[in-house]
């Protein structure tokens, strides 16, 4: 137990410099930025707690001497009792015939080279896999005689050497980024397996008037082997109008191939040939919004062409101030009549002291009695803006589950929070139902510096 408070107070007293108002300084170039956070939880391990700075940067300007400007930016991590650890993140530095930017870690540059995952939304989730795990440190150029260019060069972990010889002469990955307008010109060549990968991507928007769609367009040579190199190309023409209220039009023109032979692209970088259309109607009737979606698709792609006209949405949803109703159904192909239409609906009220919402779907609108899941959640803030409790409430076909919370605010910086139930998780990352019910206490601090 003293071991466990001498932990506890060394870290309050971590949280308590950062906290403060720049409470220190580190000379007049640096300035620094972060969030610290503690964690005090008990729960049926016991107690454990934990202290992290996160987001945290320092950066460090020089003044200028003769023609060059320089800059730098630093990590900040902090281990118990062994101090707080500076490390490199990024020098700048500029002068009259070029500027650059150098950082320990990967620069994005194009998603047909510096490969990114992207979420569902469209959030990045992570880098390539091997793009990650296969390059380090990367520089920027830029050229104050030419406006918009960009060279980059990418530093692969280790110097590869090719089985010919042309590719033993550079390991690493050069990319140049160029403005055209209204286009963004991208090429570059890599190194991978031994053999060059080489290519070029045209993007931007072109505006013909009431239709301003993106065109995207990349050519290149994946030298796989010296007997067979593999051609990859792409055009993607896609975008939106509105001809009348409430009607969308979304077009979209898609022809790839040999796009999945990147070695470094971003995972929305597909092989594809297909020409689809998306329609969407939206009219709202007070307090009634009706919402119909189809996207007829014609797929080029198999050896037998296809087309499907599947239904995304059709949907109407009510308000009434505190109440929301909404009903959705949905269709894999209208022209297919095997395929089932969907059922998903959801009813809300919210007001000052209470929230609560119930939904439920079916895979099946014609067999209401096998659903997937209904789901009941609200909360209550008994004291707003200081104490607030809440709950969950989720039964499958096969199983159920709840839980009960409470949030209370101790000062803006200090939260106290409790959960209990069998049900755990959320919408986004998907909800698991437990044998045994699991609880929990903690005591958070958090502070921007």
């Amino acid at each position: 137990m003293k071991k466990l408070f001498t932990v506890l107070v060394a870290l309050l007293m971590v949280v308590s410099i950062f906290a403060a108002e720049k409470p220190f300084t580190l000379g007049p170039n640096v300035k620094y930025t972060g969030t610290v956070t503690f964690t005090l939880t008990a729960d049926k391990d016991g107690v454990s707690f934990n202290g992290a700075l996160s987001d945290v940067s320092a950066s460090l300007s020089l003044s200028p001497t003769s023609d060059t400007q320089a800059g730098a930016t630093f990590g900040i991590t902090y281990t118990p009792f062994s101090g707080v650890t500076l490390t490199l993140s990024s020098i700048t530095f500029s002068t009259p015939y070029f500027g650059a930017y150098y950082t320990t870690g990967k620069q994005f540059v194009n998603d047909y080279f510096t490969g990114i995952v992207y979420n569902s939304d469209g959030s990045i989730s992570d880098w390539d896999s091997e793009f990650k795990s296969e390059f380090a440190d990367a520089l920027k150029l830029t050229f104050p005689a030419v406006a918009g260019l960009e060279v980059y060069i990418e530093d692969n972990t280790t110097e590869i050497t090719g089985t010919l010889d042309y590719a033993n002469w550079f390991s690493d990955m050069l990319l140049v980024k160029y403005p055209v307008a209204p286009f963004t010109l991208v090429g570059g060549m890599y190194v991978a397996g031994g053999y060059y990968t080489v290519g070029a991507n045209v993007f931007g928007t072109v505006d013909l008037g009431i239709f301003k769609p993106s065109v995207d367009v990349f050519a290149g040579m994946v030298d796989a082997s010296s007997a067979n190199p593999k051609t990859v190309y792409g055009v993607t023409v896609s975008g939106s109008l509105s001809p009348v209220a409430g009607l969308t039009l979304a077009p979209t023109l898609k022809y790839t191939d040999g796009i999945a032979n990147l070695v470094y692209k971003s995972n929305t970088k597909t092989d594809g040939k297909f020409a689809e259309l998306g329609v969407t109607y939206t009219t709202t009737f007070a307090p009634v919004t009706v919402t119909a979606k189809v996207t007829p698709k014609y797929d080029m792609q198999p050896a037998t062409p296809t087309f499907k006209v599947p239904l995304n949405e059709l949907s109407a949803k009510v308000a009434v101030t505190p109440v929301t109703l909404f009903v959705k159904t949905t269709e894999t192909d209208l022209i297919d009549s095997t395929m089932k239409f969907t059922l998903y609906t959801q009813a809300d009220y919210a007001d000052a002291m209470l929230s609560a919402t119930a939904k439920a779907e079916w895979a099946d609108v014609t067999e209401l009695a096998t659903y997937k899941y209904i789901h009941v959640n609200g909360s209550v803030n008994v004291v707003p803006g200081v104490f607030t409790v809440g709950g969950n409430f989720r039964m499958t076909p096969s199983n159920n589950g709840f839980n009960a919370s409470f949030k209370y605010v101790l000062t803006p910086n200090v939260n106290v929070t409790g959960f209990y139930g069998t049900l755990t998780g959320d919408d986004s990352a998907g909800w698991t139902i437990n044998s045994d019910p699991t609880w929990n206490l903690k005591l958070t601090y958090s502070a921007s510096f």
